[in-house]
């Protein structure tokens, strides 16, 4: 009786921490709205024209929903089967929320001005740099539900593994790119193609037969 009441308390605490990350990233999805600039003009050219000199405010918040969405996507994996939570765990979903927290004013980042090669990659450098630590810290949560076995016993392997090659290809693509912007301002070309890649090559890999 007393370890089912335990397993409770532990399974609520996993619960409340989901709970609390979900509201956080609808937060951060909320604000980057917000950040929007609204077009304004007395006539429809005058307003079309607004509107095509805010279109880098536009794309940039296009390109962060759904870098977020994407990150809330690998979070929500991870956790779906997670009974039991730990110190460290919780140490390390806060170090995931504080680069969730911060996707709107990097996205403001990059439409500030400053075209030069060296302000270019300080800002797009800095806001690839925060999706990699976002997904390192991804990867650093599930490693720690797997060698602490947080998770369902009963939930298979494979299931859980399943969104891995997006996540591998995704950190490699934000990560590269990182460097690259301070050679071009197209390194963000990266974060498309080496996740694509990536994700073939982990799909495609020969598994290990199963022993027996």
């Amino acid at each position: 009786m007393r370890a089912r009441t335990l397993r409770r308390y532990e399974e609520r605490a996993a619960d409340r921490m989901i709970f609390f990350s979900d509201a956080v990233v609808a937060i951060a999805i909320t604000l980057l709205a917000l950040e929007l600039p609204v077009p304004e003009g007395p006539t429809v050219p005058a307003f079309r024209s607004a509107v095509h000199d805010n279109l880098d405010h536009y794309l940039a918040f296009l390109i962060s929903f759904a870098v977020i969405a994407a990150a809330w996507g690998q979070h929500n994996r991870i956790f779906r089967y997670t009974r039991r939570t730990d110190a460290r765990l919780r140490t390390l979903n806060a170090y995931w929320l504080l680069t969730i927290v911060l996707n709107p004013f990097a996205t403001k980042l990059l439409t500030t001005e400053g075209d030069d090669t060296e302000t270019v990659g300080l800002r797009f450098g800095f806001y690839a740099l925060l999706q990699f630590l976002a997904l390192a810290a991804v990867i650093a949560m599930e490693r720690r539900m797997t060698s602490r076995r947080l998770r369902d016993p009963e939930v298979p392997a494979e299931l859980v593994a399943a969104g891995e090659p997006v996540l591998y290809g995704m950190l490699a693509g934000f990560g590269l790119s990182v460097p690259v912007f301070f050679l071009t301002p197209y390194g963000w070309i990266l974060w498309i193609v080496v996740p694509q890649a990536a994700g073939r090559l982990l799909r495609n890999r020969p598994r290990p037969a199963p022993d027996g």
